[in-house]
């Protein structure tokens, strides 16, 4: 099973009024090929970058069948009812079928409208984009249209269809979506006679919960790494995220602290290139048994290193570590698992935060030449625009109602760094990519400030 966005519209969602992203797979002759697919979003400070990676936030929400609200209090962008989000995916099903699939949501603080349309590549020929399922909130009789796929669907069982008008009753009550959530899907094992379009959304409900992955720069910790490491891990039995103790030693079950060692270990093989020489470990510091009366293991994070003149191993606190570090640690077991799978999209917000920048080309490079998943990342440190295709970079503008763009007409001799530098300056022929700055109005205001006081802040 392998899902793969292809582009994304998003509307009203923060302070992107209305933006537009193509994929570069979505780009190639062959949507469905088994080459990696990286896309990187550059841009000013506030002008839509980590806007991006929330909206696929949500969309994984969605997708999961999980409640939505508390992600949309601070979604929505003023002066608006709903934002709105279409994403457009490639599927190859567990059954060698392939589909086309958009999904629509339009969702206001007390109510979501959706829709998946979809075709399918039947003998060689695709057929038409048509409707599939939709839900609108208010409309409480027709409950799931159009009716000629409700019926093929889910039949015509009154029993089958009450259990569908209770369930979307629910699903309204926790704002969460309808098309998605486990009673639906249930509900589609038992009516449909066309298990051809059950397929589709089940991969669509799998890719969320299994091969999405987003990590954004609040949700994850990932700049304010407290007591605990968070390292997100996917392995061919499981998938989540380990919590490992950082600042002191701390006790977790016997079971995860196997699992533990299982990911520590795939990581190392890697660290050890990409930091030469080093490698990590949980120290065991003997057995206990948790607040749960589970039998667990008292373990700390640890760097092991070799002592100067001799070959005793010794570990020190991964505490101590930089920030950079500890980033790299805790992303790269997902890593390593998209560069191996085509069917896994990664999306990571401030990719470059704390990373060497010639460290951060050379594995963008690396995964664009010879990884197979969907890799999407936001930056600020430049040096990927010198190793990446022009294709795979997206750049935010200043225009609200029109976001994302592509630099055109770049030859592949061509140094995107330099040119996005010369159309930030001289400005570019599209859209304006940069809202200009003043550095002597900048030095003006902090002369005119002063040294701040507790007076001033109290009377501002």
């Amino acid at each position: 099973m392998r899902v793969r966005i292809q582009s994304a519209a998003i509307k009203h969602f923060r302070n992107v009024a209305t933006g537009e992203i193509r994929f570069p797979c979505n780009l190639a002759s062959d949507t469905f090929t088994m080459k990696s697919d990286v896309l990187g979003i550059y841009g000013q400070n506030g002008s839509g970058k980590t806007t991006f990676i929330d909206a696929l936030e949500v969309l994984k929400c969605l997708l999961s069948g999980v409640p939505i609200k508390e992600h949309l209090e601070n979604c929505i962008s003023k002066g608006h009812d709903a934002a709105e989000l279409s994403f457009e995916f490639s599927i190859e099903d567990d059954q060698d079928h392939k589909f086309r699939a958009v999904y629509s949501a339009q969702m206001g603080l007390d109510y979501l409208n959706e829709s998946v349309k979809a075709s399918v590549l039947q003998a060689g020929e695709w057929t038409r984009m048509n409707a599939i399922l939709e839900s609108r909130s208010a409309d409480t009789k027709a409950v799931i249209t159009p009716d000629t796929k409700k019926r093929e669907l889910f039949g015509k069982d009154s029993q089958l269809l009450d259990e569908l008008r209770i369930t979307k009753l629910l699903c309204a009550k926790e704002h969460r979506s309808l098309l998605f959530s486990d009673e639906i899907l249930v509900l589609l094992q038992k009516g449909s006679g066309n298990t051809v379009w059950y397929h589709m959304l089940a991969a669509l409900r799998h890719f969320a919960g299994a091969s999405l992955f987003v990590i954004n720069s609040r949700g994850a910790g990932l700049n304010a790494m407290g007591a605990e490491l968070p390292v997100i891990y996917r392995t061919d039995r499981s998938l989540g995220q380990l919590k490992l103790p950082l600042e002191q030693p701390a006790v977790i079950p016997a079971i995860e602290f196997s699992l533990a060692r299982q990911v520590i270990g795939t990581i190392n093989v890697v660290l050890h290139e990409i930091i030469p020489g080093m490698e990590i470990a949980l120290a065991q510091l003997g057995n206990e048994f948790t607040e749960k009366g589970e039998l667990g293991v008292r373990v700390q994070l640890v760097r092991t290193a070799v002592k100067a003149g001799s070959n005793d191993v010794m570990q020190l606190p991964l505490k101590y570590e930089s920030e950079g570090i500890k980033k790299i640690i805790s992303i790269l077991h997902l890593f390593i698992c998209t560069y191996n799978s085509p069917g896994i999209t990664l999306a990571i917000d401030e990719l470059d935060s704390g990373i060497y920048e010639y460290l951060l080309g050379e594995l963008l490079q690396i995964m664009q030449k010879s990884g197979l998943g969907q890799l999407i990342f936001t930056s600020h440190n430049l040096r990927p625009l010198e190793m990446l295709n022009s294709s795979s970079i997206i750049f935010t503008t200043t225009n609200p109602e029109n976001r994302y763009v592509r630099v055109s007409n770049v030859k592949p001799s061509n140094n995107l760094r330099l040119r996005y530098f010369r159309d930030i300056t001289l400005g570019s022929d599209g859209e304006e990519l940069y809202q200009e700055t003043n550095s002597i109005e900048i030095a003006h205001a902090m002369r005119k400030i002063g040294i701040p006081s507790m007076d001033r802040v109290e009377g501002a």
